[in-house]
């Protein structure tokens, strides 16, 4: 496919724009991708995979190659076990939020990383504007999707929400539908008080049922951290289930998970990704796919 001309000297750009309007460019062009994509196959069913990798990549706000489950484990971002209950909880049907207090800590790259980890067949909607939320709330909730906004912030950014959106938009999460998006919150309090209050007004009982919360931070030697990792407990909260020790750099399990066994298949294909080596966002979540669909 041939892009449009006017996409073309994104490198001349990158040259001499600050770093800010340089991601807000670089986001601008994934999204006329996508939007010529959708021009040029209107009509035509597009297969799950390559849309749902579309939408992922729209969410690379760095430039050059999205980052894989296997960059952050090997970047120490994550553990193998972290890793491998999210993809646990993910696959049943979990939603989630990331979140950090300063930019560029890497909470949309820790995002869109869980996103990969989808089960086979969900598809996932960008929200580009509350009329994509309206018409989520009006549908029946009877299919797999993953709705997603790249950030919950007043920005007039593409995939930004605020306000009564937010409610609206955590509203979607019913039956085989999900939400995945991200903030700037430091806390599990500090992101209850931004969600929970005035003017976004979301509802505690509708947060208590966002399967994963995590949230990142940034070391020294811009070592990027997940911090803190929340589940659901079932009980209209969260409990921390794993935390970063920032004194000996490492993580360490503060709540009782699920069943060793049940989990073990996760942490072994985890274990296993990263032993293989393979970085690429593509062949890791076609491993991922097999995972879900072979015996275990």
């Amino acid at each position: 496919m041939i892009l449009p001309p006017m996409i073309l000297p994104v490198s001349f750009f990158a040259l001499t724009w600050p770093p800010d309007s340089l991601s807000c460019l670089i986001r601008a062009v994934r999204v006329i991708r996508g939007s010529v994509f959708r021009l040029l196959f209107s009509g035509v069913p597009v297969d799950v995979e390559r849309h749902n990798h579309e939408q992922i990549e729209m969410l690379n706000q760095r430039g050059g190659r999205t980052l894989s489950i296997v960059d952050l484990v090997g970047a120490g971002t994550i553990s193998v076990a972290m890793a491998a209950y999210a993809m646990r909880a993910m696959e049943r049907g979990a939603s989630v939020l990331t979140a950090a207090r300063p930019g560029a800590a890497g909470k949309t790259t820790l995002m869109a990383t869980l996103l990969g980890f989808l089960p086979p067949g969900v598809r996932i909607v960008t929200v580009d504007s509350p009329r994509a939320i309206a018409d989520g709330l009006a549908r029946p909730a009877n299919e797999p999707l993953c709705y997603l906004a790249h950030e919950i912030g007043s920005g007039h950014w593409f995939g930004y929400i605020w306000g009564r959106d937010v409610a609206d938009f955590l509203s979607l999460m019913d039956g085989p539908r999900r939400i995945a998006s991200c903030l700037h919150a430091d806390t599990l309090d500090e992101l209850t008080d931004i969600l929970c209050s005035p003017p976004l007004h979301v509802p505690r009982e509708l947060l208590g049922r966002v399967g994963l919360i995590l949230f990142m931070h940034v070391a020294p030697g811009h070592r990027r951290r997940v911090a803190a990792f929340h589940e659901a407990d079932g009980q209209g909260g969260h409990r921390l289930l794993f935390e970063w020790d920032r004194k000996i750099d490492s993580f360490r399990q503060t709540g009782e998970s699920a069943d060793a066994v049940e989990l073990r298949p996760y942490r072994d294909f985890v274990q296993r990704l990263v032993e293989e080596g393979d970085v690429e966002v593509e062949a890791v979540r076609g491993k991922v796919v097999e995972f879900y669909r072979g015996e275990r």
